[in-house]
Parts: structure tokens; C-alpha cells; sequence
């Protein structure tokens, strides 16, 4: 069998089993807004199938009976941020490099593109609104490099040669599958996180030193 055969088998199997794979639309609440005619109106995170990748947001605005007032198209992430009077939505296509594609402002009524003239930096909004994602990220970021290295320091004969042959495997697929995470499913920029991890191993090491150095003192 050809490789262009071997492709295109490949490609209807994944047609066959996406249906197979996908899951109904969802929703999450994410607050409340109250409009200057005293309306309260919901805020709600619909997020619907991504199937092989992360599932794209839409940020609706509803009435207390269910009713849509306006929502915002699908992004890979969104994050809103209430202020006084309006609502504002910042909106990423991707988060490699954490910039909104687009920022509404919602003012109880109707969505107006204020991209240009947003009143914070969108950067400095993802950063703050996903910060213990990207400690929990960091934490496992580091406690993988920490097992590596051990595996490594290990003297490669008796019974750690065993740990050595069963580990390094095990580690390195729960690593490769924690970046395919990463990289499709969380709305984390992993070069924010490559950043974090050289700064945490180099704080680590520094301290080891310092640690090291008042020791032998």
C-alpha cells in the first residue's frame, strides 16, 4: 500500500470516528450584569465542540428567561471583564502570543468593537485571568524536567537500571502528552510558560548553589 493510500485511509477513519468523539454543546456562567433600566442580564461561556482540538467559546448575554440578547462569535478563548457600567469581552484566536483579535464592550444592549481603544492590555487581562492555570502548568512543567534529571543522575547498573529503562519511557510520554495539551487544548501561550520554566529551573539550581555554598561554610 502506497503512503498517499495509507493518508487517505487514515483520513476517513478520522471523518468515521469524529461523530463518534464529539459531545453536545455546554455552557458555563461566568456572572451577572445589571443594565441602566435595572435588567439583570446573564452572562454565560457556550462552548461548543472542538472535537480534535479546543472547544471554541461564544459569549452570550441572556435574560433571565433564557432569552439571547447578543453574543460574541467563537474564539479559541475569551475572557470577560466587568467594569461599573459594561461588560468587555477579549477575544484570541490563539494564545501563542497572548493578544486580542478583537475586544466588545457590551453596554446591556448591543456589542461595539472597542479593539483599538481597549481600556486595558489584553496581555496583562489573559495573564491575570488564567494565572493559576499557568502555575498548575509550571508545576507539572517542572516536576517532569525534576524526574528527568533524576532518572539521569541514577548510576546506570543494578536495580536503577531498571528504574532507568521503565522511567525515562514513562516520563517522556506523560511529557509529549503534556505539550499536546498545551499546545491544542489550554488557552495558555506556551512561550509564556518555556519563559517560566527556564526561570524556574535557574532559580532552583541557584538556590542549590547558595544552599550548597552555606553548608560548607
Amino acid at each position: 500500500m502506497c503512503v498517499q493510500t495509507r493518508w487517505v485511509y487514515f483520513a476517513l477513519i478520522l471523518l468515521v470516528a469524529a461523530p463518534a468523539l464529539a459531545h453536545r454543546p455546554y455552557e458555563h456562567p461566568v456572572g451577572s450584569f445589571q443594565r441602566a433600566d435595572g435588567k439583570v442580564v446573564s452572562i454565560v461561556e457556550y462552548f461548543v465542540d472542538g472535537i480534535f482540538f479546543a472547544d471554541p467559546v461564544s459569549i452570550q448575554f441572556r435574560f433571565q428567561d433564557g432569552t439571547t440578547i447578543t453574543n460574541t462569535k467563537f474564539a479559541f478563548d475569551a475572557v470577560v471583564r466587568q467594569t461599573p457600567r459594561a461588560v468587555e469581552v477579549y477575544q484570541f484566536r490563539s494564545t501563542w502570543i497572548p493578544i486580542a483579535s478583537r475586544v466588545d464592550l457590551f453596554d446591556g444592549y448591543t456589542l461595539k468593537d472597542i479593539t483599538s481603544t481597549a481600556s486595558r492590555p489584553s496581555a496583562l487581562i489573559h495573564f491575570t485571568n488564567h494565572w493559576l492555570r499557568y502555575l498548575i502548568a509550571l508545576g507539572f512543567a517542572f516536576l517532569f524536567w525534576r524526574l528527568w534529571a533524576t532518572l539521569q543522575a541514577m548510576p546506570n547498573r543494578g536495580w536503577r537500571m531498571a528504574v532507568r529503562f521503565i522511567g525515562f519511557p514513562l516520563v517522556g510520554l506523560a511529557m509529549a502528552l503534556y505539550a499536546y495539551d498545551m499546545l491544542l487544548f489550554e488557552p495558555l501561550s506556551p512561550l509564556a510558560l518555556v519563559v517560566g520554566v527556564v526561570v524556574l529551573v535557574r532559580v532552583y539550581r541557584w538556590s542549590r548553589q547558595r544552599l550548597e555554598h552555606a553548608t560548607a561554610d
